[in-house]
């Protein structure tokens, strides 16, 4: 060979067929063309000594492609996973993909094997909902397997992460009624996680514009388990012997048990202010006035669907880092 870097020419040559054959096979047309699966294995065992040239790699990846992508989300019943899965499964289905979707339960070691189950069924790439500390687990994966964190993402991370912008957009949601009001609180869960992080962030400049102080008894958190949202919020309710006077939820799930809450104990809608991260369309329907913060599900499919594309592809990502901006849906007159 002329050149350390070895061409389909060269391939065609030392597997004995032509180089049109060879080219069909790394663009999975073989089985169209009626090529043998013996001369496919030739020719791919071929190319796989020579793995280590990064264009024969993307070949390989090519031909050996399944047409699958891995989806993890830790709840699928939150109702923000479930309305993402249903507009990325149909992005996807149109581009012939097929989804192969897992659930984590909000736990790491369930998370880590479903990870390994989809490597196992060589998924062509993954989106993953994280509750991991490190990305260590999937730094190791990206090397064969491209994986795009969605919602969560890790602090200097080297995967790439798509996510709703929360910092601003929440201190925009809560501002006008912060200055209304001489308390606010947040009940939230897990708040170790970044996207939560970047909520209760939010929360507090949203306070700081208004001239308020945050109080620490203000912000109200713990481990997230079904109802817990429920629970915190009665803790807080016996604690003050009252209700507080407004409530920000950073998610839709928290939100829901909240207003469970709110009508087990007939609260006044005109009582209390409520805010959240995570607009559904029920919020239309309430009882209780809520302002939401809705978020962009087809930029955020469509974001994901192509960086997929062009991770597969090789094609370098002009950032890791994608905050989608989402938009605020006032019901109340503040």
């Amino acid at each position: 060979m002329a050149s350390n870097k070895l061409k389909i020419n060269d391939i065609a040559r030392l597997a004995g067929v032509s180089a049109t054959t060879v080219s069909h096979i790394f663009n999975k047309r073989d089985k169209k063309y009626r090529i043998s699966p013996q001369t496919r294995q030739r020719v791919l065992s071929i190319a796989e000594q020579y793995s280590n040239q990064s264009h024969i790699r993307q070949y390989l990846i090519k031909a050996n492609s399944t047409n699958t992508v891995g989806v993890i989300v830790p709840d699928m019943s939150n109702s923000f996973f479930s309305m993402f899965l249903h507009h990325l499964e149909a992005a996807f289905r149109q581009k012939n993909i097929q989804l192969l979707i897992t659930c984590s339960h909000y736990n790491k070691e369930v998370e880590i094997k479903v990870a390994q189950n989809l490597v196992e069924r060589r998924v062509d790439a993954m989106i993953v909902v994280t509750s991991l500390d490190s990305d260590e687990f999937y730094v190791d994966i990206n090397q064969n397997t491209p994986v795009l964190f969605f919602d969560r993402y890790l602090y200097n991370t080297k995967i790439p992460f798509i996510t709703s912008e929360a910092l601003q957009s929440v201190a925009h949601l809560i501002e006008p009624y912060a200055k209304q009001l001489d308390e606010f609180y947040f009940i939230g869960c897990d708040i170790q996680l970044t996207s939560i992080q970047a909520r209760l962030a939010g929360f507090k400049l949203g306070l700081e514009r208004a001239g308020l102080s945050v109080k620490p008894d203000w912000i109200v958190s713990d481990d997230y388990c079904p109802n817990k949202g429920y629970e915190l919020l009665k803790c807080v309710h016996q604690k003050l012997g009252r209700l507080p006077k407004a409530i920000f939820t950073p998610s839709g799930n928290l939100l829901q048990e909240v207003l469970n809450y709110l009508v087990a104990v007939k609260a006044d809608p005109k009582q209390i202010c409520l805010c959240s991260y995570d607009y559904n369309l029920y919020l239309d329907y309430s009882y209780y006035p809520i302002d939401a913060i809705a978020q962009d599900f087809e930029s955020m499919v469509n974001t994901c669907v192509s960086v997929v594309n062009r991770l597969l592809n090789f094609n370098e990502l002009k950032d890791n880092a994608m905050f989608i901006k989402p938009k605020i849906i006032r019901y109340r007159k503040n």
